[in-house]
């Protein structure tokens, strides 16, 4: 564990996950990955009833780390593979968990940070609250995250939302499925707190096999093959000359100039 995530369990067995990097938004790299999943860990091997995803400060997350990014893309390709293994267990654990996760989103979620949520089973967030897919704005791929998504908005939706990179208002992410309920800002922590409590009446054993058979009978299941072609993917996207341009264009506050893989 480090700083970088705060792990909590009550004596209810209600465990909260604090993202908290909030000088960056909550941005994502590699201690805060490696804290994320000793988390997650120790909420699943220390029964917990309900998990609680939460950052500090005025943003849920922002995604990864534009630094970690292009730190992981200077990597051998074996050493990018091996990392983004651990990115993308972020959100497998989250999915996997036994226990309800419920994803708190004050300020927003945008890239990684959206994954997180989309993995989540509820999703509640303040009305204030904006959501965008901006990997393919800095030359990166979202394909981590697609298998999540497509269970939340559908093919349509993340055609719309990864290729646009639009920013999406809570309103709109509420209507095609991205969060479950949105509510007044200043009652997101009491309305959270109340939807916890619901979840604490029933019984966990039954609250685990559901979701076990909702998982058996999604649509868009997530198994071992699709895992290795989204890490491929993601992996080569990392290392590509695009997520390069994306990458410096972001740190040196200039357009990108993107030219198209294998010409010039």
């Amino acid at each position: 564990m480090t700083e970088e995530v705060l792990f909590a369990l009550d004596v209810r067995g209600v465990a909260t996950i604090t993202l908290n990097r909030p000088a960056v938004l909550n941005a994502i790299d590699a201690a805060l990955v490696s804290g994320f999943n000793d988390a997650m860990a120790q909420a699943v091997d220390r029964k917990a009833r309900v998990i609680v995803l939460e950052g500090t400060g005025s943003v849920f997350c922002s995604g990864a780390d534009i630094n970690y990014l292009r730190w992981a893309g200077s990597l051998s390709r074996d050493e990018n593979l091996a990392d983004a293994r651990q990115y993308a267990a972020m959100a497998e654990a989250v999915r996997a968990a036994p226990q309800p996760v419920v994803a708190r989103v004050q300020g927003g979620a945008y890239g990684g940070g959206v994954a997180l949520a989309a993995a989540c089973d509820i999703v509640i967030a303040g009305d204030s609250a904006s959501f965008a897919i901006t990997e393919a704005r800095y030359g990166f791929t979202p394909s981590l995250m697609v298998p999540y998504l497509l269970g939340r908005i559908g093919q349509r939706g993340c055609r719309r939302w990864c290729l646009t990179g639009e920013t999406m208002p809570a309103a709109e992410a509420l209507r095609i499925g991205m969060v479950d309920c949105i509510v007044a800002d200043e009652a997101l922590e009491g309305e959270t707190a109340k939807l916890v409590d619901g979840l604490l009446m029933n019984a966990p054993v039954a609250l685990a096999e559901s979701k076990d058979s909702i998982g058996e009978n999604a649509q868009f299941p997530i198994d071992a093959a699709h895992r290795e072609q989204s890490l491929a993917a993601f992996v080569d996207g990392r290392g590509s000359a695009q997520a390069a341009e994306g990458s410096a264009a972001f740190l040196e506050k200039r357009p990108p100039n993107w030219v198209p893989e294998g010409t010039g």
